[in-house]
């Protein structure tokens, strides 16, 4: 699965990692190197990340109910609490740079691919 801004035609991240019970060790691996190029994190439901325990800064992108990026934060730093909107249902988490690299911005339509 892959990642898609609609709304530019540009690729966001070509690998989908979802959150799970069972990926914990797979979540430490992450907190200590960081979301690896061409991939994302998608977490839902979700309306805040709090970056406790990262070593390295991500981009995150909060989506409403319709793929639309409602916050946005570029390099966020970590160990800090990352809020959304009320709109908010879910976030995709990358690699730092990415969303200035795809050219995401707010109200851009983010697309989950499956091919």
């Amino acid at each position: 699965m892959c990642v898609r801004n609609k709304t530019r035609g540009t690729m966001v991240a070509r690998h989908l990692m979802t959150l799970n019970a069972t990926s914990y060790d797979a979540l430490r691996a992450l907190s200590r190197r960081g979301i690896p190029r061409n991939c994302a994190l998608w977490i839902a439901p979700c309306r805040a990340i709090y970056t406790v325990g990262m070593k390295i800064p991500v981009d995150i992108a909060f989506l409403n109910r319709r793929g639309r990026v409602v916050t946005m934060y570029r390099n966020f730093p970590p160990d800090c609490l990352a809020d959304s909107s009320h709109r908010a249902v879910s976030a995709v988490e990358l690699a730092p740079d990415t969303l200035n690299e795809s050219g995401t911005g707010l109200g851009d339509t983010i697309e989950i691919d499956p091919t």
